[in-house]
């Protein structure tokens, strides 16, 4: 058990305002997140391939949906990367302001 309930916690003052923001919190949703993107890059390449023989009227259409397909999920999956990595660095920003208040406080002290 951690004897600071706050210490995984940045907190940003402004005026009377407190923010707080659970920096443990953020990186362990910013690493769900960041699994989901790796599931959704596997969808997309784990998608079987649409026969082309013998040549329906249909195939080129099928063909042309699933590449669509598998090609968005590969962007979706990036945007979701990318998501999880500004929650990342959302986290450590926090962090590294807490730790410039924290030591302008002592600099007062």
């Amino acid at each position: 058990m951690n004897p600071d309930p706050h210490a995984d916690t940045a907190s940003v003052f402004q005026a009377d305002t407190v923010f707080q923001a659970d920096t443990a919190d953020l990186r362990r949703h910013a690493a769900d997140v960041e699994a989901t993107a790796r599931r959704l890059d596997g969808a997309g390449a784990a998608a079987p391939h649409t026969e082309t023989t013998p040549r329906w009227a249909t195939a080129t259409a099928a063909d042309l949906a699933a590449g669509a397909a598998r090609r968005s999920l590969a962007l979706i999956g990036d945007d979701t990367a990318e998501t999880a990595q500004r929650i990342t660095a959302a986290a450590r920003a926090y962090e590294e302001a807490d730790a410039r208040a924290a030591t302008r406080l002592r600099l007062t002290r």
